[in-house]
């Protein structure tokens, strides 16, 4: 059964969560029609899964070690960053 990405945006909203993909095609612009719907959507990291584990787990990290609290909030973070 594949969970429709709206769906899955919502689930992680109603949890605080920020949602981790690989999905580049259309995970962005579905978080991006919460934000602009005025719906909560505390982050998007979309990981190339073209990366190597290591470098995912690095970007990752940093970004979360590296920010504050609700800064990803209405944002779509793409890692590794170039």
């Amino acid at each position: 059964m594949h969970t429709l990405d709206p769906v899955i945006l919502e689930w992680a909203a109603r949890e605080n969560r920020i949602l981790l993909t690989h999905d580049f095609e259309t995970v962005p612009g579905f978080a991006y029609d919460r934000v602009h719907a005025g719906l909560p959507m505390p982050g998007v990291f979309a990981v190339d899964d073209l990366s190597g584990i290591g470098t995912a787990i690095d970007a990752i990290g940093f970004a979360v070690l590296c920010s504050f609290d609700d800064e990803w909030k209405d944002q779509v973070l793409f890692l590794p960053l170039k």
